[in-house]
């Protein structure tokens, strides 16, 4: 597996991975120049364990909410897509299918679809009359929540190979930082913006936390949260259970039934996940109010756009609008802008929605 990991094969192929949308970038240029000595040179301290992972910058992202990101150097990125290439299909062989977030032919808008086909089946199931409930639960600061411990735990069980092994925990626990934030706050933000960065992303004292801007934090979240999915399908035998990234809800016409599961879940997710359910972020919430799921308000015979989503769309737009008539952008970036919007909205019953943002 090792072997696998360092061939230079793979390396190349993860750094064209790494620069897809990024090649223009000075880090992806830098690496580029000098590109087989390069990945020679990571090859080399991989098969000699002296590798170690760069500095993180960090920087704050707005939309869309308020977060820190650690961004790894370009050369991490590369030993990162070369790692997840490998040691991704032995995780994803244990994944349910119901599990939307950072997975090939999976995400928000097949998420979407199994909601609704989820509620339909319940409607079915129980007839129209019948109050149908929906579980909805986050989990509190989730990445900033991971234990190493119980995620190297979780691992191990499945990578036997000591060497790949070493190099996972070697980019779980090995965190240094260099750089400030990337944005200037606001009078207004800034005493927000304080509390915000006094939570650290990861504590090397506590052992917890994963940096949102790695990829191998995608994979190591969905492994991380794999036990709980396990255990709401196996051991509780839920049957319209999903979950996208640390967003996760369970159908059914009993409502009792729902605060009994939501005890035990976050019985499970206190004791053996060391994490906490958001505590109003979880509620349940009768279906005839509608699902707000990735995005989208959904009910069993039509869906919605989410109001918050809906804002965010209409500023942005609003915006990309003001600055093309100021000369700021082109034409073409105006229209790439409006097809992304439309793109969300083709998902949605929103055709009259559509027309009043962007007319015929």
């Amino acid at each position: 597996m090792f072997e696998k990991i360092c061939s230079f094969e793979n390396l190349l192929r993860s750094y064209y991975l790494a620069r897809r949308g990024n090649r223009c970038k000075e880090a992806a240029v830098k690496f580029n120049f000098y590109l087989e000595s390069n990945l020679f040179k990571i090859r080399q301290e991989l098969l000699d364990e002296s590798f170690i992972t760069s500095p993180y910058k960090h920087f704050l992202v707005t939309e869309p909410k308020l977060r820190q990101v650690s961004a790894p150097d370009f050369r991490d990125r590369v030993v990162q897509h070369a790692l997840v290439s490998v040691i991704e299909p032995i995780f994803e062989a244990t994944f349910i299918s119901d599990d939307y977030a950072c997975r090939v032919n999976k995400g928000t808008h097949y998420a979407l679809n199994r909601v609704k086909k989820f509620l339909q089946a319940s409607h079915s199931y129980y007839g129209k009359d019948k109050d149908i409930y929906i579980l909805k639960c986050d989990i509190k600061k989730f990445f900033p929540s991971i234990s190493w411990d119980v995620l190297l735990n979780i691992v191990k069980r499945k990578i036997t190979c000591p060497k790949t092994f070493d190099l996972i925990k070697k980019i779980i626990t090995t965190h240094r930082v260099y750089g400030q934030l990337g944005i200037q706050p606001k009078n207004t933000q800034l005493d927000f913006l304080k509390e915000v960065v006094k939570e650290e992303p990861v504590s090397v004292v506590n052992r917890r936390g994963l940096p949102i801007g790695n990829l191998t934090s995608q994979l190591f979240a969905n492994v991380y949260l794999n036990e709980l999915d396990q255990f709401v399908k196996h051991q509780l035998k839920e049957k319209w259970y999903g979950r996208y990234m640390d967003d996760f809800f369970i159908i059914s016409a009993d409502k009792e039934h729902l605060k009994t599961v939501k005890e035990q879940i976050n019985q499970f997710v206190v004791e053996a996940l060391k994490m906490t359910l958001h505590p109003k972020k979880s509620c349940i919430q009768k279906s005839n109010n509608g699902m707000c799921f990735v995005g989208y308000r959904i009910f069993w015979d039509h869906i919605l756009i989410r109001g918050n989503t809906l804002l965010r769309m209409r500023k942005k737009y609003r915006k990309r609008v003001i600055n093309f008539k100021k000369g700021k952008i082109s034409l073409k970036e105006l229209i790439n802008t409006e097809n992304s919007i439309r793109g969300h909205l083709k998902h949605a019953n929103a055709y009259g929605l559509a027309k009043k943002m962007f007319g015929k």
